[in-house]
């Protein structure tokens, strides 16, 4: 699964792309993989500037009314993780209610 990261101070988000183990979803479309990383800075470069590399990330879904849950597992081709009004929170911006 490709995972798009916009949320710019996540310690996964290497260049837009999410380099976690493993991504959770839970309830609220809420990213629960998503930590703050202190040492980064809220400037986002072009993407020309910085190529992305194709992730595989297995991502998990506990937000049962999405439409793209299955079992858990998410059937989206890829996924956008984007910021959340509260900072300290991040959501997947995929997420379709059922």
């Amino acid at each position: 699964m490709n995972i798009r990261c916009r949320k710019i101070n996540c310690k996964f988000n290497h260049n837009g792309t999410c380099h976690a183990h493993e991504v959770w979803v839970c309830r609220g479309a809420n990213c629960e993989t998503y930590q703050k990383d202190e040492d980064k800075t809220n400037i986002e470069l072009a993407s020309e500037l910085s190529p992305t590399r194709p992730n595989n990330v297995p991502l998990r879904c506990t937000a049962s009314n999405c439409l793209y849950n299955r079992s858990c597992h998410c059937g989206a081709n890829g996924i956008a993780v984007v910021d959340n009004e509260d900072t300290n929170r991040a959501d997947c911006a995929t997420f379709i209610e059922r």
